[in-house]
């Protein structure tokens, strides 16, 4: 398929293995709209990995939890130590460190904190993790913010554990109140007529999570032995606090609730400023891309 493309700027070769795949698409779609030469790379494209990788300036790894590490691996063997490679998977510490070991080049960790059904990358977050020859990456970290990004920098491993809390407990908070919800056979239609719009949001929010990939959401939730330990100690609580309600022992869950308000009211004290601070406002801009540059057609290749 070959896409029509103003090109504004240095055009970079970009191979997405993953590329088939919804976010490898979505970022493919992205990418070569701004004037970039993307190749979708699939498992049957291994036979072409001397040219699809090996030409490369870049190689972005868009691939399920279980297979990115493997096929770091497999890929680096293929890459010129110019290449920059760098993975969009939900776990950082294991990818980063493997890109780190098996190819020489430009490292770096990403995770968009959005999926593809998303219509573009504005005010959506993507966690940054650096590795190796940052400046390498500028192009991109530019492309994301021209396009209304917000970064945030951390480490692998800061990230990984944040990711327990945002993305395994909650998938797995919202996954048991789904399948809560369809064994007992609750008519979800009937009960929006009289909803109140904080429920509307969490059907909403629900009805999201049950679209994804049943896979992908299992993935999340097993993806580290944290994770799952995580789980555990959160279906611990519901079962603590269950036993408080089965007791009909009011005091106990007032006390819960107004320990639990606390935190909240001391967490999100200077919540604004932290945000702000955490930003990568400034650390990653550059100068403009001169913008008079020649036009020129680029290739999407997804056979």
């Amino acid at each position: 398929m070959v896409y029509k493309t103003e090109n504004k700027g240095k055009s970079q070769r970009i191979t997405i293995i993953g590329g088939r795949g919804q976010m490898g698409q979505w970022f493919a779609r992205e990418l070569s709209a701004k004037g970039h030469q993307v190749c979708a790379f699939g498992n049957k494209d291994w036979s072409l990995a001397q040219k699809l990788l090996g030409d490369a300036d870049l190689v972005l790894v868009s691939v399920p939890i279980e297979k990115t590490v493997e096929v770091i691996k497999r890929a680096a063997q293929y890459l010129k130590p110019g290449t920059a490679i760098a993975d969009i998977t939900s776990v950082k510490a294991e990818p980063v460190q493997a890109m780190m070991e098996y190819h020489k080049g430009a490292v770096m960790g990403l995770h968009p904190m959005f999926g593809p059904k998303v219509e573009s990358f504005a005010e959506q977050i993507i966690v940054v993790c650096r590795g190796r020859n940052d400046d390498r990456f500028q192009w991109l970290l530019d492309f994301f913010k021209a396009k209304g990004s917000k970064l945030v920098e951390s480490t692998p491993k800061e990230h990984d554990n944040m990711m327990v809390i945002i993305q395994a407990m909650r998938h797995f908070a919202r996954f048991s109140l789904g399948v809560f919800l369809a064994e007992e056979n609750i008519d979800i239609q009937r009960s929006l007529l009289m909803a109140s719009p904080t429920y509307r949001q969490e059907i909403d929010i629900l009805k999201r999570l049950f679209a994804q990939s049943s896979h992908l959401c299992a993935d999340i939730m097993l993806a580290t032995e944290e994770r799952c330990e995580a789980i555990v100690t959160l279906a611990e609580t519901y079962s603590r606090l269950a036993k408080l309600v089965a007791k009909k022992d009011r005091e106990a869950l007032i006390k819960e609730f107004e320990s639990t308000q606390n935190f909240f009211n001391q967490a999100l004290a200077d919540e604004e400023e932290t945000i702000d601070d955490l930003l990568l406002n400034k650390s990653f801009t550059s100068e403009e891309i001169d913008r008079d540059k020649k036009s020129s057609e680029n290739v999407l290749i997804t056979t």
